[in-house]
């Protein structure tokens, strides 16, 4: 369940560089999810929505809760890019495979 492969089958790029290579996404989900955090306190201020200290935090827990799997995808992609540099002649490469 929830396993990644080693290889890609096309390109044969190694997704598994060294074992703790996204433990550098948690720091980059704390900015994600410091992001979403505030994003939510101020539309709850533009929107004059008057939730009070305990409502604004419910609702910032809300939207951290609906997000949550997409801040943990956006981070391991925000984190590989920092790696792994996208190559056009493999692209083009693998765009013309027919496997798989």
């Amino acid at each position: 369940m929830n396993k990644v492969r080693e290889y890609c089958p096309k390109c044969k790029l190694k997704y598994h560089i060294e074992p703790s290579f996204y433990t550098g996404s948690m720091y980059v989900s704390y900015g994600v999810g410091i992001a979403v955090a505030v994003a939510a306190y101020v539309l709850t201020l533009i929107f004059g929505l008057d939730f009070g200290p305990t409502g604004i935090m419910l609702s910032i827990v809300a939207a951290l809760l609906i997000t949550m799997s997409y801040i943990g995808a956006v981070s391991k992609s925000i984190w590989a890019h920092f790696f792994l540099k996208y190559n056009p002649e493999i692209a083009k490469k693998v765009s013309n495979d027919s496997r798989t």
